[in-house]
């Protein structure tokens, strides 16, 4: 009997539940401290933010180049993010290019 309600479940989940990918999360990891940190990112409209800890926005700083020497993973880029204070390097895979695009201006 529970693994008929445990199969309805299911069903109905994924009949009413939400679709597709969630597209507002991402995977970037961020050198701190001497060493890669991974960690996930919220793709807001205005702002990311990496692992509830770091905010990247046009308000908070801007991105001063893309490289791809030395990256964490391959098919990584770098970004080096320059705030009043200091410069974040994050990395995020080619793919999210386009949707830190959308956020953040970018180097030509």
């Amino acid at each position: 009997m529970s693994a008929l309600f445990e199969i309805l479940g299911g069903v109905l989940g994924e009949v009413f539940g939400p679709g597709g990918d969630d597209h507002s999360r991402g995977d970037g990891d961020v050198f701190l401290d001497g060493e890669w940190q991974e960690g996930e990112l919220f793709f807001g409209p205005t702002k990311i933010i990496w692992d509830e800890r770091i905010v990247f926005s046009d308000d908070e700083g801007r991105v001063e180049q893309i490289v791809d020497q030395d990256p964490p993973h391959p098919g990584f880029v770098v970004l080096h993010f320059r705030r009043p204070a200091d410069v974040v390097l994050l990395a995020v895979h080619r793919r999210e290019l386009d949707r830190v695009r959308a956020v953040l201006r970018l180097p030509l």
